[in-house]
């Protein structure tokens, strides 16, 4: 299977880059990421969630966020550097169906062995954030405090 048999693209990417890219937004991505983000997919076996707005709902930022999305653009008005790995489409916060993000990490965790690629995973909050970036620590999984 692909990742493109589980999510569309707009489900990963924020409303103003798929209204300019359409399904061409797919090349924003770090394909570490879509890899690691399938096997965990398939590997439990139940829905991941990430934004919704496509479908009337309130979550547009969790995945590849633009220099428009109002996440990126207040740090910008406020002169901040913000250098997120969601605007460099190496993180994705989501959701899986019947599971709180706990047990998600939890599961990630001790299945860190099926991973492709060394992941950072924040603690402590209510969704999953997961990412590629690199921060010297070692080990497949690595957690942070955001």
């Amino acid at each position: 299977m692909s990742i493109r048999d589980y999510f569309d693209v707009q489900e990963l990417v924020c409303k103003h880059v798929y209204n300019k890219f359409g399904d061409n937004a797919w090349q924003f991505f770090d394909d570490r990421l879509l890899e690691t983000l399938l096997v965990i997919r398939e590997r439990l076996g139940k829905p991941i969630h990430v934004n919704n707005w496509q479908i009337g709902g309130n979550l547009t930022q969790r995945g590849l966020r633009c220099n428009v999305c109002s996440l990126v653009a207040e740090k910008t008005r406020l002169e901040k550097v913000y250098m997120s790995a969601h605007g460099q489409g190496t993180a994705i916060d989501f959701d899986v169906k019947g599971m709180i993000a706990l047990e998600v990490r939890n599961w990630i965790k001790a299945n860190q062995i099926l991973l492709p690629y060394p992941i950072r995973l924040e603690q402590d909050v209510t969704w999953v954030h997961l990412d590629m970036r690199n921060d010297g620590k070692k080990g497949k999984v690595v957690y942070f405090k955001g």
